[in-house]
C-alpha cells in the first residue's frame, strides 16, 4: 500500500519531476526508480538522460556500438559505463562514470611515449584475470622497460576530450619484476596537468601503501627491499611521497596526479620521471585517467 507521500509525488505533473531529476545525477536518477511509479516514468524519461550524455563523444572504432544501438538514452548511457569502448587503433578506450556521466579513458602501453633506449623489444602477456572489462576490451599486454638509467614515460591527451568542470586523476598500472632495485629512492616525479603548468609529486613505485587496521589508524607505506642491499639510511622521510595500492596478481596501481579539467584548449600530459640512478627493469601496462568520484575498479 502506497504511503501519504507517495500519493502526493503521483499527482506531480510529469514534466515538472523530469525537469527536476535532469538536475541532478545519472546515479541520483537510477535511484529515483525506486521512490514510485510516477518517478520511474520520470527517471527512464530520455529528456532525462539526454542531459547526462557527453555531448561531444570521442569516435569509436569500427564496430564497437552495434548497427541497432540502444533503443533508448538510458540504454546508451548504460552501455557506455557499463563497460569500456575502444577508439580509433585501439590503443584507447572511454567509459562513463556511472555516478557522474564523466568521460574516463584508460591508456594502453601502446599509447605512451617510452624512449626507445627504454625498451627491451618485448611484451609480457597480462593474465584475463587482471583486466576485468567485458567483450575483448581487455589491453591483454604490457610492455618491459630494460635496465636503465632513468625513468621516462609520458602520455598526452587533447584536452577537448575531457569532461568539462571535472577533477581528474591518473594512474599507473605497473608491476615490479621478480628481481628489483633502484626503484625506491631516488624517489619518482609525477606530472599531470594542461602542459605547461602540470602538478608535480613525488612517488615510490618500490612500495606499497596499506590501510589500518581501524578507521581511525593511518594507512602505512612500505618500501620493499631491493634484490640487491641498499642504505636504508640513505632514504628520507616518506609523508608526502605517494605510494601504490596493490592490485591482483602482483600488479600496482599509483597515483601520478589529481587535475580540474575547466573549459579551454591545449593538452593535458602525463609524466613519470626519474633521471638518477641504475634501476631494474619494469612492468607497465597504462594509465588510467578517472574522475575523482568514480571508486578504482
Amino acid at each position: 500500500m502506497e504511503t501519504p507521500a507517495a500519493c502526493e509525488i503521483e499527482r506531480l505533473p510529469k514534466d515538472l519531476l523530469v525537469h527536476v531529476i535532469s538536475l541532478t545525477s545519472p546515479g541520483d536518477a537510477f535511484r529515483a526508480t525506486a521512490v514510485s511509479r510516477a518517478f520511474h516514468a520520470a527517471a527512464d524519461s530520455d529528456t532525462v538522460w539526454s542531459r547526462f550524455l557527453p555531448s561531444d563523444l570521442p569516435r569509436f572504432a569500427k564496430k564497437e556500438l552495434p548497427r541497432t544501438p540502444p533503443s533508448t538514452k538510458k540504454g546508451l548511457f548504460r552501455r557506455l559505463s557499463d563497460e569500456p569502448m575502444l577508439l580509433p587503433h585501439k590503443f584507447m578506450r572511454m567509459q562513463l562514470d556511472k555516478a557522474t556521466g564523466a568521460k574516463c579513458f584508460t591508456l594502453s602501453a601502446s599509447a605512451l611515449q617510452i624512449p626507445p633506449y627504454a625498451r627491451r623489444g618485448n611484451w609480457t602477456r597480462v593474465g584475463s584475470d587482471f583486466d576485468y572489462n567485458k567483450r575483448g576490451k581487455r589491453f591483454l599486454q604490457a610492455i618491459v622497460l630494460g635496465y636503465i638509467q632513468g625513468l621516462d614515460i609520458r602520455a598526452k591527451i587533447q584536452r577537448k576530450m575531457f569532461s568539462q568542470n571535472t577533477t581528474y586523476v591518473a594512474y599507473m598500472v605497473f608491476k615490479l619484476p621478480d628481481r628489483f632495485y633502484g626503484l625506491d629512492f631516488p624517489f619518482q616525479d609525477a606530472l599531470f596537468g594542461v602542459v605547461g603548468s602540470e602538478s608535480v609529486r613525488q612517488v615510490c613505485l618500490q612500495g606499497y601503501i596499506e590501510d589500518g587496521d581501524r578507521a581511525d589508524e593511518p594507512p602505512r607505506k612500505h618500501i620493499l627491499p631491493s634484490c640487491y642491499p641498499t642504505r636504508c639510511d640513505m632514504i628520507p622521510p616518506v609523508d608526502d611521497v605517494h605510494f601504490p595500492r596493490k592490485k591482483t596478481n602482483g600488479w600496482m596501481e599509483v597515483e601520478l596526479g589529481e587535475f580540474h579539467n575547466e573549459e579551454g584548449d591545449g593538452e593535458i600530459s602525463i609524466s613519470l620521471i626519474q633521471t638518477s640512478s641504475r634501476k631494474s627493469s619494469l612492468i607497465v601496462w597504462g594509465i588510467e585517467l578517472r574522475s575523482k568520484q568514480q571508486s578504482p575498479t
